[in-house]
């Protein structure tokens, strides 16, 4: 499944054959002639694939979500909490 994010972004989903059938996000920044991996995300089920998916690109719609991206910690967590 993809994604589009933005206008120079996509995210991929995929599904990982093996043990459990893991889902990874990936998120691509589009370049003259290629393209460049920014994050690899993995998941257990498709339902928490999807939801952060669909956050990560409204993030990056904004234009302020790739710095989030870039930056945080390892987790799911994309927006920074109000405390």
């Amino acid at each position: 499944m993809t994604i589009p994010a933005g206008n120079r972004f996509t995210i991929t989903i995929t599904q990982i054959k093996g043990s459990g059938y893991p889902r990874v996000v990936r998120l691509f920044k589009k370049g003259f002639l290629v393209k460049r991996l920014v994050s690899s995300d993995w998941f257990l089920d498709v339902e928490q694939a999807k939801r952060f998916a669909d956050q990560l690109a409204s993030d990056l719609q904004n234009d302020s979500g790739l710095q989030n991206v870039r930056s945080r910690k390892p987790g799911w967590v994309l927006k920074r909490a109000g405390h």
